[in-house]
């Protein structure tokens, strides 16, 4: 089969080398609506992993360009942490298997808010935007992350606070028109020790981890654009708080969050971009995410 670039090449109308390696003979004038169907079917076929590979042309006509992608995603599978009062542990069953039929397939069995995902407006109030109504041009940000990981490994119910995010700012200059917030405490190498995670507290019936404050989440929605907040942690609610308040101030107001964030510590203050492949679950409150940041 030929790589991606000869192929998207030939259907560009470039008269690339062909597979064999002897160059495809010439052909005047615009590309044929087959050739242009062709390109649009091959593209989905080759998604993005393939894509990555394609001739700069695709590259300059999207206006995004990367020279490093870091996954800011954990690994989803029935160890991931969960607030199992609430949400049941997620399942996988394998059904089809390669020396039977020829192929394997699994069924999963997971709540919308597990691992690394999304929190939509329909989230905190019905007849809001559910996870397949949410503009795909909000799902690719500027990504500004504020660390508060020394404070935290201190003070494990810590919040960020006005105080971060105007110091953020000195050291960077202003928070970027449409630009994604993501809170850095560190908290995402607890994952693999569910209890330090989550570090719930059966005597006060409240969970130990640091959130966003009020004052900042109110700074953030009034005072600076942004589409969404992120966190490392289960909630962008600090643990102990007992009504989901941030999440109501900015879910209802048309942004979303992402909990769950990994390796935001790999990430500069400034100067990536965030992608965000939600699934788009129909009627979703929420939904599992590959967040990306882009270099």
């Amino acid at each position: 089969m030929c790589a991606p670039e000869t192929i998207m090449a030939a259907l560009e109308g470039e008269h690339p080398a062909s597979c064999d390696g002897h160059h495809a003979p010439e052909a005047g004038g615009q590309p044929s609506g087959r050739r242009r169907v062709l390109r649009g079917a091959l593209a989905g076929l080759l998604g993005a992993g393939a894509l990555a590979v394609l001739p700069r042309r695709a590259e300059a006509a999207s206006g995004v360009r990367a020279s490093r992608v870091l996954d800011l995603t954990h690994p989803l599978g029935p160890d991931f942490p969960v607030f199992e009062m609430y949400v049941r542990r997620p399942a996988r069953r394998q059904v089809m298997f390669e020396d039977v039929i020829g192929f394997n397939t699994a069924e999963w069995t997971l709540n919308e808010h597990t691992g690394t995902h999304m929190d939509v407006p329909a989230h905190s109030r019905k007849g809001l935007p559910t996870a397949d109504q949410v503009r795909p041009e909000d799902l690719v940000a500027p990504l500004c992350v504020v660390r508060i990981a020394g404070r935290a490994a201190r003070d494990n119910i810590t919040e960020l606070t006005v105080k971060d995010l105007r110091e953020w700012e000195r050291r960077n200059g202003p928070l970027p028109e449409r630009a994604f917030v993501a809170l850095d405490s560190g908290w995402y190498k607890r994952v693999t020790d569910p209890a330090a995670f989550l570090q719930f507290d059966a005597l006060a019936q409240v969970m130990r981890f640091p959130g966003i404050s009020p004052e900042a989440a109110d700074f953030l929605i009034n005072q600076r654009s942004i589409v969404g907040f992120g966190t490392d942690t289960s909630s962008l609610d600090v643990g102990t708080r007992r009504e989901p308040l941030v999440h109501r101030m900015l879910l209802t107001t048309g942004r979303y969050g992402l909990e769950n964030l990994a390796a935001l510590d790999t990430v500069p203050e400034r100067g990536a971009r965030l992608v965000v492949g939600a699934v788009k679950l129909r009627g979703g409150f929420g939904a599992p995410v590959r967040a990306l940041a882009l270099l």
